[in-house]
């Protein structure tokens, strides 16, 4: 059930910025020293792109999933071909200079049955962006959040639904504060939620200095050692746009080889999700920001991670390997090789992004939250807000009543399902899952 969320203050410059921006949007003054533009059509999003990319660079808040190489392929992919339309709020300054940018869009759903209009970030749902914000030049985060909040104001919707936005950003704080959870402020009552945990490495010492703290040293020492010994062994890293496409193309074979037992990935689930990241890659690495590894024995590409850096961050985005090699932990000593790289290169840190899995949790050493904030506006948006928490209450309660096998057999068939199985591919899947009513779990 949604709830209010606990936000902390957690250092003084965000709560500062968090403290001007509502001090200007209560009392309704924008500063004179900007203005604000919506961008709604692809011309005008084609000419933003070089200084849209130049703000993500230098913005405190800027991240891969903010920029326009990663944001522009996805509307390509995911925004314009679903019918949504573009709601960009951008900020200039007195001599029009890009100072802030606000990536939304807008579409029509239906929330609990009722219709809607509905704006979220670019890069909302497909492809898991986290860590997303307002972009601002530095200095000017309370100006840039206040005309943003401005120019929201004048556009049409119900729901402002924003996901992804890490927990203790200071655009969480003001909106939180201006908004408080439970009831109406201006015809506006907030809602949300946490939503991940993201793991990550602050990259402090030396690489040496690290692998000393982890708990599974010994066995990467010996799996690196005993893949140094095989004939056609190595590890490129693709990064120019030259090597990209090759890259690529072997990543994609791994990751859908490793998730084939599971009936395919959630994560990259078909061939309009790798088209996306073909285009999305082919822009990082003309900025130089595209890391893409492949481990080879015996010449043959057997573990591949797609990462991206920004800033002093690498981003651990995707992996895969082939299954035939699981027991040679070549998953392991690839990431090994990231995070060797990583303290190489002079990072800060390491984010493995969202999802609790045991790995992550064997590596990183700290964590970050993100949290999705949601606004409900004027009768309709109320009303739909009302009749989403009765249905989920109701998805909720039947949920409850089915056993968690069935569950898992359900995601693995669905999984499959847009993968483009047949039924009998299907079934095996499910089956050898063990997650079958047959007796034992199938088995």
């Amino acid at each position: 059930m949604s709830a209010a969320i606990p936000l902390r203050m957690v250092r003084a410059e965000g709560a500062a910025m968090a403290e001007a921006a509502l001090e200007e949007q209560v009392e309704g003054r924008v500063s004179a020293r900007v203005h604000t533009q919506v961008v709604g059509d692809l011309a005008a999003l084609s000419l933003l792109q070089a200084e849209w990319s130049a703000l993500n660079d230098s913005a405190r808040d800027g991240t891969m999933f903010l920029g326009p190489e990663w944001l522009i392929p996805w509307w390509d992919h995911f925004g314009a071909p679903a019918g949504r339309a573009l709601q960009i709020i951008t900020v200039r300054d007195a001599l029009n200079g890009l100072v802030g940018l606000w990536p939304l869009f807008s579409e029509r759903v239906k929330v609990g049955g009722v219709e809607v209009t509905r704006l979220a970030y670019l890069g909302d749902g497909a492809t898991g962006c986290d860590h997303m914000d307002v972009l601002a030049a530095p200095g000017l985060e309370g100006e840039v959040l206040s005309a943003c909040l401005e120019a929201l104001s004048g556009l049409p919707w119900d729901l402002l639904d924003l996901d992804g936005m890490l927990r203790d950003s200071a655009t969480v704080i003001a909106l939180a504060d201006r908004f408080p959870a439970g009831r109406a402020t201006g015809g506006i009552v907030r809602d949300g939620k946490l939503r991940f945990v993201c793991p990550h490495i602050p990259l402090k010492g030396s690489y040496d200095d690290f692998l000393s703290g982890l708990g599974r040293r010994e066995n990467l020492k010996r799996r690196e050692k005993w893949l140094q010994r095989q004939p056609g062994s190595s590890i490129e890293v693709a990064t120019t746009p030259e090597e990209t496409p090759l890259a690529m193309e072997r990543f994609f074979a791994l990751h859908r080889a490793r998730w084939a037992e599971a009936g395919g990935s959630d994560g990259i689930p078909d061939t309009n999700y790798e088209s996306f990241h073909k285009a999305a890659a082919a822009q990082l690495a003309a900025k130089g920001r595209l890391r893409v590894y492949t481990l080879l024995a015996a010449r043959r590409a057997v573990a591949s991670v797609y990462g991206v850096t920004h800033d002093k961050t690498f981003f651990y985005y995707q992996s895969g390997y082939e299954p035939v090699w699981a027991g040679r932990s070549v998953g392991l000593v690839l990431l090994a090789r990231t995070v060797q790289d990583a303290f190489a290169e002079g990072l800060t840190d390491f984010d493995f992004l969202r999802g609790n899995e045991g790995y992550k949790a064997q590596w990183a050493r700290a964590e970050r939250w993100t949290v999705q904030l949601r606004f409900w506006r004027g009768a309709r948006g109320r009303a739909a807000q009302t009749a989403e928490k009765a249905t989920k209450g109701v998805r909720e309660a039947l949920k409850s009543a089915v056993p968690a096998g069935l569950l898992e057999g359900a995601r693995v068939a669905r999984r499959a399902l847009k993968s483009g199985a047949s039924p009998r591919q299907i079934w095996s899947l499910v089956r050898a899952s063990g997650t079958t009513n047959e007796g034992e779990g199938g088995r």
